[in-house]
């Protein structure tokens, strides 16, 4: 599969092929968020993050749940956090670190990958042992107050790239990537048996 290929691509199935994703809309420059919120509003890109997510489980920190308007529907939302309470909505699971985050996840059984969608700090925690990132890179570079790390081309390999453009819904062009680590990874952060397991 190469980068920008019309052929024939099913999102959902191209990553049930992965145990633990990260998904991510960043500037060119890795900015992910501004004051607890998102820096634009891109619907073709929430649509392609729904899509994406649905029947998944979905780990965040506390301050990305924050930003919801509500719960994610149609999945198992894990916030990473240590002060909130275990009482939540439906949908709602509270873990105090990331390996219980995970470990919820695997027993959940849901659709593969287990997603993983931020913020800075989680995914900085989890890049060494994700095999699969989805980034939409949206063409523009702006102050922010968190980022995305940058991905090093000596590990991941981009295999698809999708652009859109700019227009009366959406004021920046994206694009929205696909990147598999390569052979030989050497995982920081070692698991037990994968989410499905």
């Amino acid at each position: 599969m190469n980068p920008g290929s019309n052929e024939d691509f099913d999102p959902r199935a191209f990553h049930a092929r992965f145990d633990y994703g990260l998904i991510v809309a960043c500037s060119e420059n890795g900015v992910i968020g501004r004051e607890g919120d998102l820096p634009w509003h891109l619907p073709a890109d929430l649509r392609h993050f729904m899509r994406s997510t649905r029947d998944c489980a979905v780990v965040m920190g506390r301050r990305t749940y924050e930003s919801l308007d509500t719960p994610l529907p149609h999945r198992l939302n894990i916030v990473v956090s240590t002060s909130m309470g275990e009482d939540q909505p439906e949908g709602v699971r509270v873990a105090r670190d990331l390996e219980q985050a995970l470990d919820i996840a695997r027993e959940a059984r849901m659709q593969a990958p287990i997603w993983i969608a931020g913020g800075g700090t989680i995914y900085t925690q989890t890049m060494d042992m994700a095999d699969l990132i989805v980034r939409t890179l949206v063409h523009t570079r702006l102050e922010g107050d968190t980022g995305f790390p940058e991905i090093d081309p000596d590990s991941w390999e981009l295999v698809r790239s999708e652009a859109h453009e700019s227009d009366d819904r959406h004021i920046y062009g994206f694009a929205i990537e696909w990147w598999t680590r390569k052979q030989g990874r050497d995982q920081r952060i070692t698991q037990p048996d994968g989410p499905r397991g």
